[in-house]
Protein backbone atom coordinates (compact mmCIF):
# COMPACT_ATOMS: atom_id res chain seq x y z
CA UNK A 1 0.00 0.00 0.00
CA UNK A 2 1.50 3.33 -0.94
CA UNK A 3 2.04 6.16 1.54
CA UNK A 4 -0.81 8.33 0.24
CA UNK A 5 -3.38 5.55 0.65
CA UNK A 6 -2.08 4.68 4.12
CA UNK A 7 -2.39 8.34 5.30
CA UNK A 8 -5.86 8.64 3.73
CA UNK A 9 -7.09 5.46 5.45
CA UNK A 10 -5.61 6.62 8.78
CA UNK A 11 -7.47 9.93 8.48
CA UNK A 12 -10.74 8.17 7.69
CA UNK A 13 -10.21 5.94 10.71
CA UNK A 14 -9.60 8.88 13.03
CA UNK A 15 -12.65 10.79 11.82
CA UNK A 16 -14.92 7.76 11.82
CA UNK A 17 -14.07 6.82 15.37
CA UNK A 18 -14.89 10.25 16.74
CA UNK A 19 -17.81 11.00 14.50
CA UNK A 20 -19.68 7.73 15.09
CA UNK A 21 -19.08 7.62 18.83
CA UNK A 22 -22.37 7.56 20.67
CA UNK A 23 -23.26 8.41 24.21
CA UNK A 24 -25.17 5.74 26.07
CA UNK A 25 -27.41 6.29 29.03
CA UNK A 26 -26.40 4.22 32.06
CA UNK A 27 -29.54 2.09 31.67
CA UNK A 28 -28.68 1.35 28.05
CA UNK A 29 -25.12 0.40 28.95
CA UNK A 30 -26.34 -1.92 31.72
CA UNK A 31 -28.85 -3.54 29.37
CA UNK A 32 -26.09 -4.16 26.82
CA UNK A 33 -23.88 -5.76 29.48
CA UNK A 34 -26.73 -7.94 30.75
CA UNK A 35 -27.50 -9.07 27.20
CA UNK A 36 -23.84 -9.85 26.45
CA UNK A 37 -23.39 -11.79 29.70
CA UNK A 38 -26.60 -13.76 29.09
CA UNK A 39 -25.41 -14.80 25.64
CA UNK A 40 -22.04 -15.76 27.09
CA UNK A 41 -23.76 -17.91 29.73
CA UNK A 42 -25.67 -19.78 27.02
CA UNK A 43 -22.49 -20.42 25.01
CA UNK A 44 -20.67 -21.67 28.12
CA UNK A 45 -23.48 -24.08 28.94
CA UNK A 46 -23.75 -25.38 25.38
CA UNK A 47 -19.99 -26.05 25.35
CA UNK A 48 -19.94 -27.64 28.81
CA UNK A 49 -20.12 -31.37 29.43
CA UNK A 50 -23.68 -30.92 30.75
CA UNK A 51 -25.10 -28.93 27.85
CA UNK A 52 -23.62 -30.50 24.74
CA UNK A 53 -25.93 -32.08 22.22
CA UNK A 54 -24.39 -35.42 23.18
CA UNK A 55 -25.55 -34.97 26.78
CA UNK A 56 -28.17 -37.54 27.71
CA UNK A 57 -29.22 -35.97 31.00
CA UNK A 58 -32.98 -35.85 31.50
CA UNK A 59 -34.36 -32.39 30.79
CA UNK A 60 -31.20 -31.00 29.20
CA UNK A 61 -33.21 -29.78 26.20
CA UNK A 62 -35.47 -27.77 28.51
CA UNK A 63 -32.48 -26.15 30.21
CA UNK A 64 -30.65 -25.49 26.93
CA UNK A 65 -33.72 -23.94 25.28
CA UNK A 66 -34.67 -22.06 28.45
CA UNK A 67 -31.23 -20.50 28.81
CA UNK A 68 -31.26 -19.42 25.16
CA UNK A 69 -34.75 -17.89 25.43
CA UNK A 70 -33.99 -16.29 28.79
CA UNK A 71 -30.92 -14.64 27.30
CA UNK A 72 -33.24 -13.10 24.69
CA UNK A 73 -35.61 -11.98 27.50
CA UNK A 74 -38.41 -14.17 26.16
CA UNK A 75 -41.06 -15.30 28.60
CA UNK A 76 -41.49 -18.83 27.25
CA UNK A 77 -42.31 -21.90 29.30
CA UNK A 78 -38.70 -23.12 29.19
CA UNK A 79 -37.35 -19.67 30.14
CA UNK A 80 -39.74 -19.57 33.10
CA UNK A 81 -38.60 -23.04 34.18
CA UNK A 82 -34.94 -21.95 34.07
CA UNK A 83 -35.83 -18.84 36.09
CA UNK A 84 -37.47 -21.04 38.71
CA UNK A 85 -34.46 -23.38 38.82
CA UNK A 86 -31.85 -20.59 38.67
CA UNK A 87 -30.60 -20.92 42.30
CA UNK A 88 -30.08 -24.67 41.94
CA UNK A 89 -28.47 -24.33 38.51
CA UNK A 90 -26.07 -21.71 39.87
CA UNK A 91 -25.08 -24.11 42.66
CA UNK A 92 -24.15 -26.57 39.92
CA UNK A 93 -21.87 -23.98 38.34
CA UNK A 94 -24.19 -23.07 35.47
CA UNK A 95 -24.32 -19.34 34.79
CA UNK A 96 -27.95 -18.31 34.47
CA UNK A 97 -28.98 -14.93 33.04
CA UNK A 98 -31.04 -12.60 35.15
CA UNK A 99 -34.38 -14.29 35.74
CA UNK A 100 -37.90 -13.19 35.02
CA UNK A 101 -40.17 -11.73 37.70
CA UNK A 102 -42.50 -14.16 39.52
CA UNK A 103 -41.67 -17.14 37.31
CA UNK A 104 -43.77 -19.67 39.26
CA UNK A 105 -46.94 -17.65 38.92
CA UNK A 106 -46.24 -16.69 35.30
CA UNK A 107 -45.61 -20.34 34.39
CA UNK A 108 -48.83 -21.49 35.99
CA UNK A 109 -50.83 -18.77 34.24
CA UNK A 110 -49.28 -19.71 30.89
CA UNK A 111 -50.03 -23.41 31.45
CA UNK A 112 -53.57 -22.61 32.53
CA UNK A 113 -54.10 -20.74 29.24
CA UNK A 114 -52.82 -23.75 27.29
CA UNK A 115 -54.14 -26.71 29.28
CA UNK A 116 -57.04 -25.38 31.36
CA UNK A 117 -57.79 -27.78 34.21
CA UNK A 118 -54.71 -29.86 33.36
CA UNK A 119 -52.36 -26.99 34.18
CA UNK A 120 -51.52 -28.22 37.68
CA UNK A 121 -50.39 -31.67 36.57
CA UNK A 122 -48.45 -30.19 33.65
CA UNK A 123 -46.76 -27.70 36.01
CA UNK A 124 -45.70 -30.51 38.35
CA UNK A 125 -44.41 -32.61 35.44
CA UNK A 126 -42.28 -29.75 34.12
CA UNK A 127 -40.86 -28.99 37.56
CA UNK A 128 -40.01 -32.69 38.02
CA UNK A 129 -38.20 -32.62 34.66
CA UNK A 130 -36.00 -29.72 35.78
CA UNK A 131 -35.38 -31.37 39.16
CA UNK A 132 -34.33 -34.56 37.34
CA UNK A 133 -31.81 -32.56 35.32
CA UNK A 134 -30.44 -30.89 38.44
CA UNK A 135 -30.02 -34.19 40.27
CA UNK A 136 -28.37 -35.88 37.30
CA UNK A 137 -26.07 -32.89 36.75
CA UNK A 138 -25.06 -32.99 40.41
CA UNK A 139 -24.12 -36.66 40.05
CA UNK A 140 -22.07 -35.89 36.93
CA UNK A 141 -20.29 -33.01 38.69
CA UNK A 142 -19.47 -35.17 41.72
CA UNK A 143 -18.17 -38.03 39.59
CA UNK A 144 -15.82 -35.66 37.71
CA UNK A 145 -14.55 -33.89 40.81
Amino acid sequence: MNDFVRRHMAEIGRRGGTRSRRALLPEQARAMVVSREAKRAVREFERSDLGTTASDLPGVEVIRTGLRELSQRQSSIDALLVSIAAPRLRQLGIRVPEGLANPEEALFVRLEELYGDGAHSRYNALIRRVVSFARAAAVVRRSRA
